[in-house]
């Protein structure tokens, strides 16, 4: 299992590739499900979302099965069409195993809310913040975990260029 096909399954990995025009940003809006009750993260903070995509993927992967509620989430902002794809490349690419697309398909049946973890909680702030996933936001910074997270990116970028 190659963990980087995870920035390549997410629905949002053709806009962090391209040059975040006012057309790109139309066509990330798209796919959208604007009748998810958590669509504002998905339509006004994708930098969150991308973020807790790979985190949460990641989670899944080392067993931590409390997360497929929140993966059912986050792919309950997206339609349909694209839910299905990402669910069809997670199985492709040997990412989850058949029984947790199963779990993850079933996305209207989010079930109880699992107990709080602070752990995870504090695991996901701290992805936001220092953005280990290299994403690169070309348009205006509206959070401050997006500057942050950029300048972070920045650094890294400048470090490894020295080595």
């Amino acid at each position: 299992m190659n963990l980087s096909n995870i920035e390549k399954i997410s629905p949002l990995y053709f806009y962090w590739m391209s040059n975040q025009t006012d057309e790109d940003e139309k066509d990330r809006l798209l796919i959208a499900n604007m009748d998810s009750k958590a669509v504002y993260l998905f339509e006004k903070e994708p930098y969150k979302w991308e973020n807790l995509f790979q985190a949460i993927s990641r989670q899944i992967i080392n067993g931590d099965l409390d997360s497929i509620r929140g993966m059912k989430v986050l792919l309950s902002t997206i339609t349909a069409s694209h839910r299905t794809k990402v669910l069809e490349l997670f199985l492709k690419e040997g990412i989850f195993p058949k029984k947790i697309i199963e779990e993850l398909s079933a996305i209207d049946t989010l079930g109880p809310p699992t107990k709080s973890n602070l752990v995870r909680f504090l695991s996901i702030l701290f992805i936001i913040f220092t953005n280990p996933y290299g994403i690169v936001i070309k348009r205006r910074k509206n959070h401050s975990y997006e500057v942050i997270g950029s300048i972070i990116h920045s650094l890294r970028e400048k470090v490894s260029s020295f080595i």
